[in-house]
């Protein structure tokens, strides 16, 4: 009884001490707004995606026949070569000259006697040569050339049987040419139009897809997060050690003033946040409803105690004022940096992204995310609960242990 009593005493001080700074307050919130906004456009900026330039190469015809000028016309206009490959036709002596003044990535060559090899069931080759100043766009390159190659020798056989059966039957040399010629077009028509050559997979990555919506979430994130470790050190008063044992012996323990540290916290903070939150959606323009407000208030409270706590369990075990707050700093600082809010977590190793989804910073910020970038319904929060319940349990258990000592 005397434990809430009191809780609700340091409470009630913390509110005082509130009114009465009621004019530098707004300074201290509006700092970290200044200076995280500034870092986070920087930020945004470098992976924000630039113009996509489409990859440009060259088709040399040497063979100069009718079917590699089918085949050449095919490719020049298909549209299942992927969106950013564009194919040209030109010269050889073109294609060198581009390549010397790095206009195209790599040229593809129809060798001479190409459609005689192919009708004779010589093997057949489709020569590439590739920008030594754009090595990736040259080997990707040279990857859809030998799918390409691939689908051309698998249907030689055909070719070559259908020629082989039109001879026996006596048929004439410009039927049987035709026939043949039909039958490499049908071939030619089946690879270029079923979207066999390039198959693409989107991943969707929100950071360069939405990097305005991301870092806008982000921006809030990291200020949530500083308004809480600095509202909490704004209610520490440094006592002497002679206050300290006349308090004990008034049964008042250090666990009743963080207690109402967090409690004072999380109400001004809480506020502030969910606010600034609701002005940074009606900006950007998101649609979102009552049901994803309540569910990231959840998120963000579980997000605050969980954070709260550990400052405060830094704050049981460092004495001395400037260490704990540099400690309490540099865990605010890893945790947002590990949490995806500054850099994407999809570009971090994936060793250390398999470690950080066990971070609380990173399963709060993921969830909001989800919720708001994604459209989740349904999220899962029982690991940031047990999360939350894991540091306050070690608060309480660390601070009573402390006062018996």
């Amino acid at each position: 009884m005397h434990t809430i009593k009191y809780i609700f005493l340091f409470i009630h001080n913390n509110m005082l001490r509130l009114k009465r700074k009621w004019l530098t307050l707004p300074l201290l919130f509006m700092f970290p707004l200044i200076i995280v906004g500034t870092i986070l456009f920087i930020i945004g900026s470098i992976f924000y995606p630039e113009e996509k330039n489409p990859i440009h190469v060259g088709l040399v015809d040497l063979d100069q026949s009718k079917e590699t000028q089918l085949v050449s016309q095919l490719i020049e206009e298909s549209t299942h070569l992927g969106k950013y490959i564009q194919i040209h036709s030109i010269s050889e002596e073109e294609a060198e000259e581009a390549i010397k003044k790095n206009t195209i990535s790599a040229y593809i060559i129809f060798p001479e006697q190409f459609t005689n090899n192919l009708y004779q069931g010589t093997s057949v080759e489709l020569p590439i040569v590739g920008n030594p100043r754009k090595q990736i766009d040259s080997l990707l390159i040279r990857e859809i050339v030998e799918s390409i190659a691939r689908h051309i020798r698998a249907s030689q056989a055909n070719i070559l049987t259908i020629n082989h059966y039109a001879k026996k039957l006596g048929m004439k040399e410009d039927e049987r040419a035709d026939l043949v010629l039909e039958q490499f077009k049908e071939f030619v028509f089946y690879t270029l139009g079923s979207n066999q050559i390039v198959n693409e997979k989107e991943i969707r990555n929100v950071a360069t897809s939405s990097p305005v919506s991301y870092f806008s979430i982000g921006f809030w994130f990291i200020i949530g997060t500083l308004w809480l470790l600095v509202v909490y050190n704004f209610f520490y008063v440094e006592e002497h050690k002679r206050m300290k044992d006349r308090l004990k012996l008034y049964g008042v323990t250090s666990i009743q003033r963080i207690v109402a540290n967090i409690v004072v916290t999380i109400i001004v903070v809480y506020f502030l946040s969910m606010l600034l939150f609701v002005g940074i959606l009606t900006l950007l323009h998101v649609t979102w409803g009552f049901s994803d407000f309540v569910r990231i208030g959840l998120i963000w409270l579980l997000y605050s105690l969980t954070l709260l706590a550990c400052l405060a369990l830094i704050e049981t075990i460092i004495s001395s004022f400037k260490l704990r707050l540099l400690v309490q700093s540099l865990f605010a600082f890893i945790g947002l940096l590990l949490s995806g809010a500054i850099i994407p977590v999809i570009y971090f190793p994936i060793w250390l992204q398999n470690l950080i989804s066990y971070n609380f910073f990173y399963e709060a910020f993921y969830w909001i995310n989800q919720i708001i970038l994604q459209g989740r319904i349904f999220i899962d929060l029982i690991t940031l609960f047990f999360i939350t319940l894991t540091f306050l349990f070690s608060l309480l258990g660390i601070s009573l242990w402390k006062e018996r000592v």
